[in-house]
């Protein structure tokens, strides 16, 4: 994505140059380890973007954006336990390069050096309104994660239930990004308002793209198994969907295979083969495409720049990925 280069060399450059002490070591180093793991640093570039797109130098808003990218990657410390992941971005994840504890107490002080970053944002912007939205957004996450790990227990997930969790656990941080790169701009309610609804809307289609993605996409150019999630049992969006238009027979069997994890070949081929037979694979990328085109809705309330114009490319390559 070399239109959002200049963004990412800015962020980067302020990232690196965090001054976390060196002692002591099991507080800051793993800290130091996740943040220099890479990642897409996509939120924090829609915070800087928002400002921009709102009338402002992008660099007033580099505050908010170290705030949003600390609070991510605290979040990931702590996924990754209640998870039990080994690994992030194809590295050890912190708890298993260190240990449990040290990775829970390096995620707290990273969400607190997250929230020293807002005291360091311009005096004119309302700091009591910016520290809300992004306290808030960190409930909302904890609310979506928390409903995440109640539906692995629960056979009666609904799609609407399934919405609202990704609203947290996704949308919730990247609306609360978009928000504060325009509150450092000083923007309009109205301007606000629809930053919120291009947030939202984003995250609500990454998510439900990705859950496509997963029956779909090359392996090879998506990075995961083929139909992985269905292999784990996961209760996403296309097999909530499945479930909802199926008969009751067919319900009651791949009720059974969800109970039964992992699941088989066979069993992977057969809901597919639902999937197919309920019209839920083209449905689903008919419903994830409505979002981006909300988003995109939103977005020409804007005036004219190169920063709607390089949200709109980026809402573009966000609809045609592979992985």
């Amino acid at each position: 994505m070399d239109f959002l280069k200049s963004y990412a060399v800015l962020f980067e450059e302020k990232l690196q140059n965090l001054n976390f002490p060196q002692k002591p070591e099991t507080l800051y180093d793993p800290q130091r380890y996740i943040l220099q793991n890479g990642g897409k640093r996509i939120r924090p570039i829609l915070t800087l973007i928002s400002c921009g797109l709102c009338g402002s130098s992008a660099e007033r808003a580099i505050p908010a954006a170290l705030a949003v990218e600390l609070l991510h990657n605290f979040t990931l410390i702590h996924d990754d336990i209640m998870d039990q992941a080994d690994s992030r971005r194809g590295e050890p994840s912190v708890h298993k390069k260190w240990d449990t504890a040290t990775a829970i107490l390096a995620g707290d002080s990273m969400f607190t050096h997250s929230m020293l970053q807002l005291q360091n944002l311009p005096d004119d912007v309302n700091h009591k309104q910016i520290s809300h939205i992004f306290l808030n957004a960190v409930n909302v996450v904890c609310e979506g994660q928390a409903m995440d790990m109640e539906f692995e227990s629960r056979s009666d997930v609904t799609v609407e239930e399934y919405h609202k969790m990704i609203a947290g656990k996704t949308g919730a941080l990247i609306s609360a990004a978009m928000q504060m790169g325009g509150m450092c701009a000083n923007a309009s309610e109205q301007h606000l308002d629809q930053l919120s609804i291009i947030g939202e809307s984003l995250g609500l289609a990454f998510q439900i793209q990705d859950d496509w993605l997963d029956v779909v996409a090359d392996p090879d150019t998506f990075g995961k198994r083929k139909a992985g999630d269905i292999y784990e049992g996961k209760k996403t969006f296309l097999m909530l969907t499945a479930l909802e238009r199926c008969s009751e027979n067919e319900r009651e069997k791949i009720t059974a295979c969800l109970a039964d994890k992992p699941l088989s070949s066979k069993e992977v081929g057969e809901i597919i083969s639902l999937f197919e037979s309920c019209n839920v694979i083209s449905d689903t990328r008919k419903h994830f495409l409505k979002a981006y085109n909300r988003a995109e809705k939103a977005l020409q309330q804007f005036g004219e720049s190169n920063y709607k114009q390089d949200l709109q490319q980026l809402i573009k390559f966000l609809k045609n990925r592979e992985s």
